[in-house]
């Protein structure tokens, strides 16, 4: 949940007299130089240290900028009577004392420094009189600095360097983003960042505006609320029990005396196990003797629904007399008929999101992207678990952000984190089966969320059956893809 800021407020503060007279003070004192802004309160995960080494270094390597270009930087105490803390603001003076001694000339000082807090409009005229701000946290779940910089700049010159730790990154994507472990990065970054032309920093800072201005705090409050009562909503009935022995039992006697039998299987999870390449989950001779088994009695409908795409499904279980619904519903098709494409669906989001996981892919070594016909999958398995885990964390987020006024919907799997149409799912395709083949016996077993669509649409005697996670739609839960066909096995014998 991406935190914003009251737009409006910076928006109105940077525009005010007080702002206005505030920053023809600080331009008189400062000099005519141009400005990079730093703004943090002293504590070791804002990077303020290697913030002001990259800065040295540019000055090292770009002697042009010498009397040309200073840093601001604003430290607001923090706990400094804390020993680690004021080792910190000790470091920090060091360093400013310093670059300014070995770089110093009478007329031009390359560091201001300043060890206190401000009062808002200090601030904005700051923000509106700073060519560059550096916001690079070696670590930040958010950082609502840049966003009150962007706010500030109603002339949109002005350009946002800021680090890929912050949670802010996510949103901001038309920042120059750098490593703030990488002190070259950093150095080429301000170098980028002073020559850029003013039509693309005006580019830039308008993309980011319009985005900060739409989702600002009042939107992440609804979004948040919302989401908060959704999930208590739905965790309302979904303890489900174990199948045990006896409850087999009745599911075999409740098959035995159906006539007209519709069983929904899920492939990857449910009848497989997970494999860190997906092309290796190919059926065994054991699961395609057991779905032909299943299949070929006249009076059972089998279909395969599953979020693979059609083309690897028809290949491994197409020869096999049974329906399928795939891509988590885009696709439909009855035994010895053509596919259907179920409702409107539209690929012209692709593009633009597939740059989203390109970039993922490039910061995530192990992991790939699967292209289907109307979506688009990111796999990690392969990840490092901890990295892994990160980065699906940060895409999802990133994904939900961009994809708020589209008509879109990220779903996390195992180790897959996938974008597709809103408006199809499993559960959509699963009704219109049943429309069309009702039946008198009804079963569904799946593993993830994205199986709670084909829980829920089915008849309340229905028999369905959730692998793993107890907090489900589901009547039911088995241990592994294991207990699923000993229970299919049971059936048919």
């Amino acid at each position: 949940y991406p935190m914003g800021i009251d737009y409006d407020k910076y928006e109105r503060t940077a525009a005010s007299g007080e702002t206005l007279e505030r920053e023809v003070r600080y331009r008189r004192s400062l000099g005519d130089h141009k400005l990079m802004l730093s703004i943090d309160r002293l504590d070791y995960s804002k990077g303020i240290p290697q913030r002001l080494r990259a800065f040295e270094h540019l000055l090292r390597e770009y002697p042009e900028y010498r009397e040309q270009v200073s840093l601001l930087i604003v430290v607001v105490p923090s706990r400094d009577q804390v020993e680690k803390y004021s080792n910190l603001k000790d470091e920090i003076e060091l360093l400013v004392g310093r670059i300014n001694g070995q770089y110093g000339r009478l007329n031009w000082r390359p560091i201001h420094y300043f060890y206190r807090s401000y009062p808002l409009h200090a601030l904005s005229a700051f923000y509106r009189m700073s060519h560059v701000a550096l916001v690079t946290p070696m670590r930040d779940g958010m950082n609502l600095v840049c966003k009150e910089y962007i706010a500030s700049k109603l002339d949109q010159r002005g350009v946002l360097i800021l680090s890929e730790m912050a949670g802010a990154s996510k949103e901001l994507s038309d920042a120059i983003l750098v490593n703030p472990n990488n002190q070259d990065q950093m150095m080429e970054a301000m170098h980028r960042a002073l020559t850029m032309p003013e039509e693309e920093q005006k580019q830039h800072m308008e993309i980011m505006q319009t985005s900060l201005r739409r989702y600002n705090i009042h939107h992440w409050v609804s979004m948040f609320m919302g989401d908060l009562e959704e999930m208590k909503a739905s965790q309302r009935g979904t303890l489900t029990r174990l199948l045990d022995t006896k409850l087999q039992n009745q599911l075999k006697k409740a098959y035995t005396k159906g006539k007209k039998r519709v069983l929904f299987l899920d492939y990857d999870g449910t009848m497989v196990g997970f494999t860190k390449d997906p092309n290796e989950a190919r059926p065994d001779k054991e699961l395609l003797d057991l779905i032909t088994q299943l299949a070929d009695d006249p009076q059972n409908r089998v279909i395969i629904i599953s979020g693979r795409g059609r083309d690897t499904l028809e290949k491994w279980l197409g020869h096999l007399s049974v329906d399928f619904i795939v891509e988590h519903g885009v696709w439909m098709r009855e035994q010895g008929k053509d596919w259907e494409l179920a409702g409107k669906v539209t690929d012209v989001w692709k593009e633009d999101m597939r740059k989203t996981l390109d970039l993922y892919v490039d910061r995530t070594p192990g992991s790939f992207i699967e292209e289907k016909n109307y979506s688009l999958v990111w796999h990690f398995r392969k990840v490092e678990t901890g990295l892994g885990e990160l980065r699906s964390r940060e895409l999802c987020s990133h994904l939900r952000f961009l994809s708020t006024n589209e008509d879109l919907q990220v779903l996390e799997g195992d180790m897959v984190v996938e974008i597709k149409n809103r408006n199809v799912n499993k559960g959509r395709g699963a009704s219109a089966w049943l429309q069309r083949f009702p039946g008198d016996f009804t079963f569904a077993a799946g593993d993830d969320w994205t199986d709670e669509d084909t829980f829920k649409a089915m008849p309340k005697e229905a028999y369905t059956i959730k692998v793993g996670s107890k907090n489900t739609a589901a009547r039911f839960y088995v241990e592994s893809h294991h207990n699923v066909r000993a229970i299919l096995k049971d059936l048919i014998e």
